[in-house]
Order: structure tokens, then sequence, then C-alpha cells
């Protein structure tokens, strides 16, 4: 699938057909996010941007758990 048709009403909505919610895993009350980029309009779930984010910290710090390095520097700080 890549590319499906959908009508705007006189609001301004758009339903996100069934077969693209499926696939994105989104259901009734879900949030997403709407970015437009060269003209063009996207749409993710707060879950995909969340796992975009993880790589992107992934890609700088490596295999380094963050939050284990902060906790070793406050003990470093606080022996001293």
């Amino acid at each position: 699938m890549s590319s499906i048709t959908a009508q705007v009403t006189a609001r301004g909505r758009i339903v996100i057909p069934a077969e693209i919610r499926r696939k994105m895993d989104i259901h009734c009350g879900d949030q997403v996010i709407l970015s437009y980029h060269d003209g063009e309009l996207h749409i993710a779930t707060r879950k995909q941007r969340l796992q975009q984010a993880k790589a992107i910290v992934k890609a700088y710090a490596g295999e380094i758990s963050l939050a284990e390095q902060l906790a070793a520097e406050r003990r470093a700080e606080a022996n001293d």
C-alpha cells in the first residue's frame, strides 16, 4: 500500500482508514503527532516517535545506559 485517498470534511477532519490504523497500531482515543515537511503531512504515533528518539540517543551513546551513567556520576559526587 503506497497511498490511500481520504476526504477532508468541512470542519477539516480526516478519517484515517482502518487498514492504516491497524498497521500503525492506532486505537480509539490515541493521540497522533502531525508534522508538516516540504509540503507533506506526516502522521506518527507517540510510540513511533519515542522509538525514533531512542534510536537517536543510542546512535550517540552506544550501548551505554545513560541512566546507569548518571547514577554512577551521582554516586561519585556523593563520595567526594
